[in-house]
């Protein structure tokens, strides 16, 4: 550990009212201080503000207590600092709640305290905002795109049930935004797929499915704690579930070159689209909707290698056919079946139990596959 902190160290055990806090109060970072037992003990104005702290109010308890970080209890940064002997856990991103409730995503730096001898004194956690990117839907720079991401952000600090009504593409990325926001990791967000036997019972997550038919089938026999999000064309069929009718993609006109954009790059992170390519995307978009639009990048992302171009979507809006790249190839039939396990596996991240799910076959099965096929991740 650095002298200086060394020499930090001894003054928070001893006198936490000493010069050296009033310099911590200076700095435009969030910076929290944290004694042996792991009590809050110090919060500089920054991070009162940003925790939703007024000043001169009363802060104390453990940090779990006040921080209610969603990796306290499982994956604690100080805890794996200690145990490992790192002097400093640098950007370790996690959720944080605030006074109020709200969701903070962060980057948080952790130094352990400690005297010369080695004696553990306390820690100093370093609070830097990191804000989750929205999905392709909300992430516009319009007025209509601002009031999305709003409007999600509220539904984020909301633990009931919800129903989107739009079009399938749209419902689901806006159930992954709200489930982004309300400070949960990817990998509790669930599509759901007949049974919640794959659900992990804590913490919980968010499940969602297409279709108000679906509702009361999951809705019976959840597990505790799980929020459902529902999408679907119709508002019918609804009643005791909070409605968010999404608007028509006319009144994000403005927005759909900046949304298609992020969609490729969430589809296939990496990939890119030509500004030819992504203006006939556009076109589809306004004559077709967004789901002939996902058809297509699917498609045409398996084409590609780096970018779509214009080459690689339909004409007339038609759907195009891998046929002729795919018999181009020794063992054509094998390619095919590669290109789809890539493809799957890429949009599901890599998570083998998603990717087998969405294939219809057992997780050992996809990974025989993929090793006869010679896929890798590295690849």
């Amino acid at each position: 550990m650095p002298r200086c902190y060394r020499g930090v160290a001894r003054d928070i055990n001893n006198d936490l009212g000493s010069g050296w806090l009033q310099v911590l109060d200076q700095l435009d970072e969030a910076v929290i201080v944290l004694d042996q037992e792991r009590i809050l003990r110090h919060a500089n104005h920054a991070a009162r503000r940003l925790l939703g702290y007024e000043e001169g109010q009363t802060i104390g308890g453990r940090c779990r207590a006040t921080t209610r970080g969603i990796d306290c209890e499982i994956a604690c940064p100080l805890t794996f600092a200690l145990k490992t002997g790192m002097k400093t856990v640098e950007d370790f991103a996690t959720v944080y709640h605030t006074v109020d409730g709200r969701a903070l995503h962060l980057d948080v730096t952790i130094i352990p305290l400690e005297t010369d001898g080695g004696e553990f004194l306390g820690a100093v956690e370093i609070l830097r905002p990191n804000t989750p990117r929205p999905g392709f839907f909300t992430c516009g720079l319009s007025e209509i795109a601002t009031d999305l991401q709003r409007k999600a952000a509220e539904m984020a600090s909301s633990e009931g049930d919800l129903a989107l009504v739009g079009e399938g593409p749209s419902c689901l990325d806006v159930a992954r935004t709200i489930h982004r926001f309300s400070g949960l990791p990817d990998n509790l967000f669930s599509v759901w797929n007949g049974t919640w036997s794959d659900a992990v019972p804590w913490p919980p997550g968010t499940v969602y499915a297409y279709g108000n038919e679906l509702y009361s089938d999951i809705e019976g026999s959840r597990p505790e704690g799980w929020r459902i999000i529902v999408g679907t064309a119709e508002r019918d069929g609804l009643d005791g579930i909070e409605l968010w009718e999404l608007p028509p993609l006319v009144e994000l006109a403005d927005d759909l070159e900046r949304m298609i954009g992020v969609w490729v790059d969430e589809m296939a992170p990496g990939k890119s689209v030509t500004a030819a390519a992504l203006k006939q995307l556009v076109f589809i978009a306004r004559e077709s909707g967004l789901e002939e639009v996902e058809h297509i990048l699917q498609t045409a992302l398996a084409a590609a290698s780096d970018r779509v171009d214009v080459h690689h979507l339909p004409e007339n809006g038609q759907r195009m056919v891998l046929v002729d790249e795919i018999l181009k190839t020794d063992n054509p039939l094998a390619a095919l079946e590669e290109t789809v396990l890539r493809e799957v596996v890429e949009r599901s991240g890599w998570r083998m139990q998603e990717a087998a799910e969405r294939l219809g076959i057992s997780r050992v099965t996809l990974w025989r596959k993929m090793k006869d096929l010679g896929i890798e991740k590295s690849s």
